[in-house]
């Protein structure tokens, strides 16, 4: 006899319901996922390939190749929000978490591949300004005529270099990946390039109070500690996280201003961060 009413669709959470990672079972899923996030991803991934390629062989006829370092910021900032909220951006989440693959491949296998891709942005790019950014940055000063200047911390910049950007896609990341709203996915960057530089400005100031200028000691592993804590705790948070509603389309609700307003109040916090970050930085270095 035929049951009265059909059955329902529960979405079991990760630890409920599946093997964990490193099981034999979960091994395979792997390869489909890494190729999976590939071809959602390999356009964005080939358009920063694409740019840094133009920035390091074509920047130099029109500007200073220092500039190629943007590169990797402008990617934290963009890759964060794709890879982490892809399926809330898409509304197809409440689909993407019944499949075999857990919340924790899913979670990985976009953190593996996105945080790689910066990995190599940043590799290459040491490699491309023939490892010596006091010299590049050198010649940067001498050639806008505000003379020379004495780098006495160049470990300092190679620390920055990665940290900073790193702390950008972890937030980002963390933030669309958690996310079940699509206006707070969008703006994910904003976010991320926010607690960035918070946590660039705070561990400046404690270091101008402790040594009378920025040697990196707290800043630099303040970013890399604060990146990995925050994507440590997003990953156990999205292991039970459970979709919102999938496919709504983007309403403007009364609280949709309050958070519009809030979102002005954040990037004119990363500019006025911004505007501190160009004041000092000749100070530092």
């Amino acid at each position: 006899m035929l049951p009265s009413t059909p059955p329902t669709l529960r979405l079991v959470p990760e630890s409920d319901s599946a093997p964990g990672s490193n099981s034999p079972r979960a091994l395979r899923y792997w390869p489909g996922l890494i190729w999976s996030e590939w071809f959602t991803h390999s356009r964005l991934l080939l358009v920063f390939i694409w740019g840094w390629l133009a920035a390091v062989w074509l920047l130099p006829l029109v500007a200073h190749p220092l500039w190629v370092l943007v590169v990797g910021v402008v990617y934290a900032l963009i890759a964060g929000l794709a890879f982490g909220g892809s399926d809330v951006i898409h509304g197809c989440e409440e689909f993407t978490f019944t499949l075999p693959a857990t919340r924790d491949h899913r979670f990985l296998a976009r953190l593996l591949l996105g945080g790689g891709g910066l990995l190599l942005l940043t590799a290459v790019t040491v490699f491309s300004l023939d490892a010596n950014l006091s010299d590049v940055l050198l010649r940067l000063f001498l050639d806008s005529g505000l003379g020379g200047l004495e780098f006495r911390r160049p470990e300092l910049l190679y620390g920055l270099l990665f940290a900073f950007p790193f702390a950008i896609f972890a937030i980002g990341f963390s933030v669309s990946a958690l996310t079940t709203r699509r206006t707070v996915a969008f703006t994910a960057w904003v976010w991320g390039a926010l607690g960035a530089l918070s946590i660039l400005r705070g561990g400046a100031y404690v270091e101008e109070i402790l040594w009378d200028r920025l040697t990196g000691r707290l800043t630099v592993p303040a970013l890399l500690i604060s990146g990995i804590g925050i994507l440590l705790l997003a990953r156990h948070v999205y292991r039970r996280k459970e979709a919102g509603a999938s496919g709504t389309p983007l309403r403007m609700p009364l609280s949709w201003w309050g958070g519009m307003g809030l979102l002005a109040l954040a990037a004119l916090a990363v500019v006025v961060l911004l505007g501190w970050l160009a004041a000092n930085l000749t100070r530092w270095i």
